[in-house]
């Protein structure tokens, strides 16, 4: 008899938590497809830094496991409390309390292996689209190929199966301390709130939003120091929690106030449901808007890596081979002859970078950058490139040549630094005792991370380079077609560098590889395929997951959303049925339901921009100082919270769908 009442509640469960169940199979199809990359030789294959996707992959792992005990526990107590009168009766029929646990933990375990069975076929189908997309960004062919891996299967149920015991086990309690009243009066706990609501703490409301403008205006300005931040970021989380409760109290004070807006229509009824609902849902509704937030965050900073990706290889990279050599006097035969074997059509250019003994634009960029002398952003020197042969490497790239008057020099940096360093192109420069003033500024992408200076170059005319020291040696090199594999430490070999299977060499004392961030090298040796290569594949490795606990949260935090409007089944068509009576027609009532609904998924979402908004642009405005990406800072938060919007309006799509069938429902 059990047995048939396990699977007669578990299908009734099916049918009332549809949403629930659909967010546990698409969590079940992301774990299974992220995971296939611990075991998927095709990514094992593509980088010797591949092992470090699967360390991410697994620490990824640590925060979908919680969000998922923390969803199953939270789905589990409320199917509990919903289901109070239920219980209730079992106990007046003479089951013990552990018949009912077992049967209510039997239940739930039909309902999780049912979704992750579910999950299975499109997690196949995800595990196809995430290689494919991940071999795109690599610029690599791949041939889709459905493959199936047990251990990728029991890594999976593992973990699902893990995240739903912890949880189940954690609600064992309910059960040793239910009681027949307390079970039967569970389900008016949404009225009793609603009427003690007193309004009082409707200050609140305002409290909370002036201190996230404070946090805001603190953190732009750069106010926060290691003795504040931690108490200023505790105030914002505690801020996020008092905005519900203010929130709660405005409306009641607004539903007594009874104004003109109040009354009009079913106004009063939307604003009775929503201040109800909010009140008993404070707690919950500031860890959803907290979960929204990271979900906005994670996904912001994904695709600021993922920006990086497509638009830093030129600027990075331009060159196809870049050989250093701190020896000034450096011929670079051997890398020659290395070239034109390993490569075709093949055109090569060896140079000289000088000094003068002077480091004004280095200071200079230290203070604005807030380095050192010691941090190796910069060389020791001032680094200065002669006219001819500037022209000769912008020649190479495709770029028409430029021209100096008798006492002009050029500044050649990135666009990123050409903003910083203008007010040092005021100042005159001094070489062999003749003043040259500045004419222009280049931001061709140039290999300025080490080998032509470290994020800027100072191009002077021939003559007055004579004047200088020659700094070091460098060879650039453009050839047709890919690089082989080899071709790195053959250059090196070539040079007389014995690397052995290590090809970053140690940099030799003053020379600097720039105030790049995100990816920087200091290797003697760049070879554009590979360099790329590797830099999108070590950011793949941050972005995806980032992506996937963006995602996981987002669906977590919208399925208790919708859980909770939906839950109030009977009572919505009690209440709705009382509208029906006093003349609404269908069409008033489909619009009241769905005003009701919308008001409900706006609260979070709004807090969700305004906490989420302030975080995600602050790290836009750093990276876009530290990266070299010169998109706007605000348009990486604009296309997560499209994408947020997106998946945002399927759930509420989703949840008018089953609210208007519940409440036509006999």
């Amino acid at each position: 008899m059990l047995a048939k009442l396990v699977m007669r509640n578990a299908s009734r469960s099916l049918r009332m938590y549809v949403i629930y169940l659909f967010t546990m199979v698409l969590v079940a199809a992301w774990m299974f497809s992220f995971h296939s990359m611990l075991f998927s030789e095709e990514i094992l294959s593509l980088s010797r830094e591949a092992g470090m996707f699967g360390i991410m992959i697994l620490m990824a792992n640590v925060f979908i496991v919680l969000i998922m005990i923390w969803l199953i526990h939270y789905m589990v107590s409320f199917m509990a409390q919903q289901r109070g009168r239920e219980f209730g009766i079992y106990m007046l029929l003479g089951f013990h309390k552990k018949q009912i646990a077992r049967l209510f933990l039997a239940e739930n375990m039909a309902l999780g292996a049912a979704a992750f069975a579910v999950g299975l076929l499109p997690g196949v189908f995800f595990q196809q689209v995430l290689t494919s997309v991940i071999y795109g960004i690599l610029e690599t062919e791949y041939k889709i190929h459905f493959s199936w891996d047990m251990r990728t299967f029991l890594v999976t149920a593992g973990v699902y199966a893990g995240a739903y015991v912890l949880a189940l086990f954690r609600n064992q309690a309910r059960f040793r301390r239910m009681d027949i009243r307390e079970l039967v009066d569970a389900e008016h706990e949404n009225e009793k709130e609603i009427r003690t609501g007193n309004g009082r703490t409707g200050w609140m409301l305002f409290a909370a939003v002036f201190y996230m403008a404070v946090f805001a205006w603190m953190l732009y300005q750069g106010k926060f120091t290691e003795k504040n931040v931690y108490p200023m970021i505790a105030g914002l989380i505690a801020a996020v929690y008092l905005l519900y409760v203010g929130l709660a109290s405005f409306l009641v004070l607004l539903i007594r106030h009874q104004g003109a807006f109040v009354c009009r229509g079913t106004n009063l009824f939307v604003l009775r449901q929503l201040a109800g609902k909010i009140r008993t849902m404070r707690l919950t509704m500031g860890t959803l808007t907290i979960l929204f937030a990271a979900a906005l965050v994670g996904t912001s900073c994904a695709l600021m890596l993922n920006r990086y990706q497509i638009t830093q290889g030129d600027e990075k990279f331009p060159f196809d081979a870049a050989i250093y050599s701190p020896d000034p006097d450096a011929t670079f035969d051997g890398e020659r002859k290395v070239l034109e074997e390993e490569t075709a059509d093949t055109a090569v250019y060896t140079y000289r970078i000088y000094q003068n003994g002077t480091r004004d634009w280095n200071d200079f960029l230290c203070d604005i950058y807030g380095e050192d002398e010691e941090s190796g952003a910069f060389f020791r020197y001032d680094t200065y490139i002669r006219l001819s042969d500037y022209n000769a490497l912008r020649e190479m790239l495709g770029y028409n040549p430029v021209t100096l008057g008798e006492r002009e020099y050029l500044l050649q940096t990135k666009e990123r630094v050409a903003a910083a360093a203008e007010e040092m192109t005021h100042r005159k420069l001094l070489i062999g005792g003749e003043s040259y003033v500045y004419a222009g500024c280049q931001t061709i992408g140039f290999e300025q991370n080490g080998h032509n200076g470290a994020d800027y170059l100072l191009v002077v005319p021939d003559e007055a380079a004579g004047n200088m020291t020659v700094y070091y040696s460098l060879c650039m090199a453009m050839f047709d077609g890919g690089a082989p594999e080899e071709l790195q430490e053959k250059l090196y070999e070539a040079g007389g560098v014995q690397t052995g299977s290590e090809l970053t060499m140690q940099a030799p004392d003053g020379r600097g590889i720039g105030t790049d961030q995100f990816y920087s090298s200091n290797s003697w040796i760049f070879i554009r395929s590979t360099e790329i290569y590797q830099m999108r594949f070590m950011l793949s490795i941050v972005m995806f997951p980032l992506f996937y606990i963006g995602l996981v949260f987002l669906c977590t935090a919208l399925t208790v959303l919708a859980v909770q409007q939906l839950s109030d089944s009977a009572a919505n068509r009690r209440r709705y049925g009382i509208l029906r009576s006093m003349g609404l027609t269908e069409r008033a009532l489909s619009q009241t339901a769905l005003r009701q609904i919308a008001l409900y998924y706006l609260c979070p979402f709004f807090g969700a921009l305004l906490l989420g908004g302030e975080i995600s642009v602050y790290i836009g405005k750093n990276f876009h100082i530290y990266s070299g990406v010169m998109d706007s800072m605000w348009s990486y938060f604009g296309k997560a919270a499209g994408m947020f919007g997106i998946v945002y309006v399927l759930y509420f799509a989703l949840t008018c769908e089953e609210f208007n069938r519940s409440r036509n429902s006999e």
